[in-house]
């Protein structure tokens, strides 16, 4: 695949904002931001026909799902190679501030199911990776069956104007826009990548939304109804108000809003209608709403009574309630890991080529689990038909690492007993 013209490119930059993957991100993102672009749209009609009471109560459960998960899956990433790698990788990951970057990446990728980080070097010719916004990059893919990633087009905002760089395995191009169209602002630079160095992490193995997409319509209306609770409040009375003449036809298009019914003959007097929503039963929606938001993105609702933290609670029944969140995460992980391995591979391209040593890295997700480690041993010490070995794996501990221990305390032990010339010694000087 030959490398884009700038005929190209600006085709791709003029379309970018109007596509569907665009106006998703942008979606996804006002959601995170508890925003609710749908039940805005609505306030705002209301608003712009003089409507009220005029509340406007999003709620951040899109949000608390997300960081809730991202929590529990990217809190630990580690990353483990050997002895001679070890040292160069750490104080790479460190000094790119890999704990935090990680936790930005999982974020974003649950949130828009795409999070980007574009990898190069620095003036020391050292190692970066840096996050970048996923609505400023445009990738383009080559025609393979796997569709690898062939290019990023990266657009941002600048004192200059909006700059544009063009990035492929080889090559890194800048450019300007200036009046619409695409002006170099400075020579291509060399690049010696194996594949393209911009990453991009997705969270999804079928389709393009995000994993918690299906959750969206359950907070619309949760929000609506939240919304309309509030409305009803200030309005202290849900109500028919029944005219005696007919109104105009524009007000007719909005009568459900008016809570009126039109042409009803009746004396020279207004009458109110009552139409009574217990808050028993607004409550009972309210919670059936929150109920399948959990149930249907795998994330615990740890507040709820019946399935959260209430009163005393067993390690194991909390590991229990755990496991389907824990089951999904791995869904998610399985997809993820693919851009935290390419970071390592373009890290360790750039170290090739400095002659640096390389080695397999291990890319290790771990998990903030319940710790009912008490519980176990306890039930692990009365089976005496169980090994040693068996009963400290069971454990969760490392069988290598324990023996070492064991086997230290035993020869502490065995140094501390007396031995007969000690009590032959001990024998004379009395």
């Amino acid at each position: 695949m030959e490398k884009l013209t700038t005929e190209e490119i600006e085709k791709k930059i003029n379309g970018w904002g109007d596509s569907d993957i665009y106006n998703r991100l942008e979606m996804y993102k006002s959601y995170y931001l508890a925003e609710n672009p749908s039940l805005e749209k609505k306030v705002k009609d209301r608003q712009y026909r003089g409507k009220t009471p005029n509340n406007f109560v999003p709620t951040a459960y899109y949000t608390s799902v997300i960081d809730s998960m991202a929590g529990y899956m990217f809190n630990h990433v580690q990353y483990k190679t050997g002895p001679a790698y070890t040292e160069l990788l750490n104080k790479t990951l460190k000094s790119n501030k890999q704990a935090i970057k990680d936790m930005k990446a999982g974020i974003q990728a649950l949130a828009y199911n795409r999070a980007v980080e574009l990898v190069y070097t620095n003036k020391d010719a050292e190692p970066v990776f840096s996050n970048i916004d996923p609505l400023s990059l445009i990738p383009v893919y080559d025609e393979e069956i796997e569709h690898n990633l062939f290019c990023g087009i990266w657009r941002r905002k600048s004192s200059n104007g909006d700059l544009v760089d063009v990035i492929y395995s080889d090559e890194w191009q800048y450019y300007t826009v200036e009046k619409g169209k695409l002006v170099l602002r400075d020579k291509p630079k060399k690049l010696f990548f194996s594949e393209c160095p911009i990453v991009i992490y997705d969270t999804q193995i079928i389709g393009s939304k995000p994993p918690f997409h299906q959750i969206i319509p359950y907070i619309d209306v949760l929000d609506w109804l939240i919304t309309g609770n509030s409305n009803e409040i200030e309005r202290l009375v849900d109500a028919l108000l029944v005219l005696g003449k007919s109104v105009s036809k524009e007000d007719l298009a909005h009568m459900d809003e008016w809570k009126a019914l039109s042409n009803y003959k009746t004396e020279d007097r207004a009458e109110y209608l009552t139409k009574d929503m217990t808050p028993s039963f607004r409550e009972y929606v309210s919670k059936l709403l929150i109920q399948e938001i959990h149930k249907h993105s795998h994330v615990i609702d740890w507040y709820n009574p019946d399935t959260g933290i209430s009163g005393t609670a067993s390690g194991k029944a909390l590991k229990t309630r755990l496991f389907d969140m824990d089951m999904y995460s791995q869904r998610i992980e399985k997809i993820f890991r693919e851009g935290t391995e390419k970071r390592i591979n373009l890290i360790a391209d750039i170290f090739k080529i400095k002659g640096k040593p390389i080695e397999p890295v291990e890319i290790e997700f771990k998990r903030d689990m319940i710790n009912d480690f008490e519980e176990k041993i306890l039930a692990l010490n009365q089976a005496a038909f169980i090994s040693v070995r068996t009963k400290i794996e069971e454990s969760g501990l490392v069988w290598e690492e324990e023996e070492k221990r064991l086997d230290k305390e035993k020869k502490k032990e065995m140094e501390s007993i007396p031995t007969m010339g000690d009590l032959y010694e001990i024998q004379a000087t009395e």
